[in-house]
């Protein structure tokens, strides 16, 4: 089973949020985002189509997408979580729904957690620094958050990384590091993992067992200082805890997954334990 573990279809809402229009056509090699070097063309994308979604998520061979919810203001945008349930309802067995919470208003974000749960979802999406006015992952106001999290089962999935926040400090490991101290009943998944703070991301979830690490990303595109970080964990000491994931649109599928598994693992089981064996585990789903 190959589960991708962070996307975000062109579905209703998720159409409008600004991963849907980021990427130059002709990214300039000097002054656009490394992200958007060398990639393939892919339809779903330019025509913010679902069935070619849908193809391109079969030709890569992919059986479970991993749908991360948003609710952060503009220019990041939103997705109401009933649109997730709506897909993952329309996909039987094709996706996997996390919910996106907002935890400036703790009264409301306590109570869509709620709802999160009623709705079968597998966990909720922080996008913490992206709030208004951002707020650190290890701020206070989201601990009863993070408290009904774990008393639900549900994961918290805090994305972490230079781009969520005003600037790098918000992305410092440490604060994902007292949350997880904190709560070592709560799973916690960290897309983008913490970049660039890549040696210590993996140190922290070294010292912390309910961490699971996706960078996503930052390890799909070659060549990127802190990628062999990730890699050297997922192919040691975090391989049951690592979870793969292309984070798209920002990345195509399949492009992404043929460059993940040309990685060099120790092993195969290892390689299987990170394209899908792990996440099924996490999730509850026969692997």
């Amino acid at each position: 089973m190959i589960i991708d573990f962070r996307v975000r279809p062109p579905f209703k809402s998720f159409a409008k949020l600004r991963i849907f229009g980021d990427r130059p056509k002709n990214p300039d090699p000097v002054t656009s985002s490394p992200l958007f070097q060398d990639i393939e063309p892919y339809r779903s994308y330019d025509e913010k189509s679902m069935d070619a979604f849908m193809a391109e998520l079969d030709e890569a061979g992919i059986d479970i997408g991993v749908v991360m919810g948003r609710d952060a203001p503009e220019p990041h945008g939103a997705v109401p979580n009933d649109e997730i349930a709506e897909l993952v309802e329309r996909y039987p067995g094709r996706f996997v729904g996390f919910g996106g919470i907002n935890g400036l208003d703790a009264r409301r974000a306590l109570a869509e957690i709620e709802r999160c749960a009623k709705l079968g979802f597998k966990g909720v999406a922080f996008d913490n620094g992206w709030n208004d006015p951002p707020m650190r992952d290890d701020d206070d106001r989201l601990f009863p958050l993070y408290q009904r999290c774990a008393e639900l089962g549900l994961i918290a999935s805090i994305t972490s990384s230079i781009f969520v926040g005003p600037d790098v400090s918000y992305s410092m490991p440490m604060h994902i590091q007292r949350v997880a101290l904190k709560f070592p009943s709560l799973t916690i998944v960290v897309p983008h993992a913490g970049f660039p703070w890549a040696a210590v991301m993996c140190g922290i979830a070294f010292q912390r067992p309910n961490i699971f690490l996706i960078p996503d990303i930052y390890l799909n595109v070659p060549d990127l200082p802190g990628g062999d970080d990730y890699f050297r964990a997922a192919n040691g000491f975090l391989s049951h805890r690592f979870l793969y994931a292309s984070s798209y649109p920002v990345r195509p599928m399949g492009q992404s997954l043929r460059s993940f598994r040309r990685l060099p693992f120790s092993s195969d089981e290892i390689r299987r334990r990170c394209t899908g064996g792990n996440a099924a585990r996490l999730l509850g789903l026969a692997g």
